[in-house]
């Protein structure tokens, strides 16, 4: 079976089990800093969340008065994001949609900020040239993106080791990043503003601010 159609049946029954290993509800503290930075430019035009899961991100710009759009191929976190907006009493200025992020539904130069938590370590390299034509597309020049995703010290469990920069683990594809890999993968659309590693025990990501040249 593909990778890909194996990571789809991953999630749905990750989703159905109610216990993600990842953050459900808390927003990353780097995409928070997004946030506040924003404020002070008084900057508030439309932000996509790409791979939206329950929406932590969506609802945090929401909340802050950004037009905002999550969107995911997994019906039961779209679901649950829906779920959660109803009882942040969001009703406008948000909203859900259950589509595939190599087939966004969204006009061109659609979005001022575009959010990448967590999806972009789960696509093959062959891929990254698609994924890349949708993110420069689907941003307006000048647009800020902001990107997280697996540093190469990440550690699924105690003891892991990987002799190359990718694996298959669980039924699900991850991609490990050195820092070097981001000029190289985005520097020709991106202007790179800040690089950050964080790490947390066994876990360590990238968070990768840049912005779209025009």
């Amino acid at each position: 079976m593909d990778i890909y159609q194996r990571m789809k049946g991953y999630f749905e029954r990750t989703y159905a089990s109610g216990r993600t290993p990842w953050p459900s509800t808390e927003p990353t503290p780097s995409v928070v800093r997004l946030l506040m930075r924003l404020k002070k430019t008084k900057r508030k035009g439309p932000v996509l969340d790409i791979g939206c899961g329950e929406g932590r991100h969506t609802l945090l710009f929401a909340q802050a008065g950004f037009p905002t759009y999550g969107f995911d191929y997994q019906p039961l976190a779209v679901k649950k994001a829906l779920e959660r907006a109803k009882a942040w009493r969001l009703k406008e200025g948000i909203a859900f949609v259950l589509a595939d992020a190599y087939l966004p539904p969204f006009k061109p130069q659609s979005f001022d900020v575009l959010i990448d938590s967590g999806f972009f370590h789960q696509v093959k390299q062959s891929d990254w040239r698609h994924y890349l034509d949708h993110v420069t597309t689907l941003l307006k020049d000048g647009g800020s993106f902001h990107l997280t995703t697996f540093s190469t010290r990440f550690k699924h469990y105690p003891g892991e080791k990987r002799s190359r920069d990718w694996l298959v683990h669980r039924d699900h594809y991850d991609h490990f990043f050195r820092k070097a890999d981001f000029p190289k993968i985005f520097g020709q659309a991106f202007e790179i503003l800040e690089i950050k590693e964080e790490r947390n025990g066994l876990h360590a990501f990238w968070h990768v601010l840049m912005k779209k040249k025009g």
